[in-house]
């Protein structure tokens, strides 16, 4: 028995539909791979950050897909949790921070390591208050312009690049 005219059309319509759907559908998945942190929190990250560095008279930083790929592949590597600590990249040659903190309260976390930096005369790396305030002196670093950040359960990395 032959369908009608009219069913066949709409069968094909429903099926073009789910079809630009999917395709719709994998391009979002496809854009929200770079990172899985969502486009809202990206900006909370941005905006926080920017207002660090506004603060301590440093440009502001533009999110950078590339380099949220990176940092969400480390997050993403076992190796970055290995024995429960957070693991630094040994492979990254830009600034990077780390928390076991979620995204946007992480960026806080470091940020509030001003008072700790402030409170220190020796702002070098090689000083032994660097553990103490190094997610922030990453973030105020005049030579970076791109920061990039991935996250899973347990920890959050954001790398900062020229």
């Amino acid at each position: 028995m032959n369908k009608p005219t009219w069913v066949r059309h709409q069968a094909v319509a429903v099926i073009a539909a789910g079809l630009m759907g999917g395709s719709a559908m994998f391009a979002t998945s496809a854009s929200a791979a770079v990172s899985d942190i969502s486009g809202g929190d990206q900006q909370s990250i941005v905006n926080e950050t920017n207002s660090v560095r506004k603060d301590a008279g440093a440009p502001p930083l533009t999110w950078d897909d590339s380099v949220a790929k990176d940092a969400q592949a480390w997050a993403d590597n076992p190796d970055s949790l290995q024995g429960g600590s957070l693991r630094h990249s040994p492979s990254f040659n830009g600034a990077e921070n780390m928390s076991s903190a979620g995204p946007t309260a992480a960026t806080g976390q470091w940020a509030a390591e001003k008072s700790k930096y402030d409170a220190d005369s020796d702002k070098s790396s090689d000083s032994p208050g660097y553990r103490q305030w190094g997610h922030y002196w990453n973030m105020i670093q005049e030579r970076f312009t791109k920061i990039g950040c991935g996250a899973r359960t347990g920890v959050t990395v954001c790398w900062y690049k020229p």
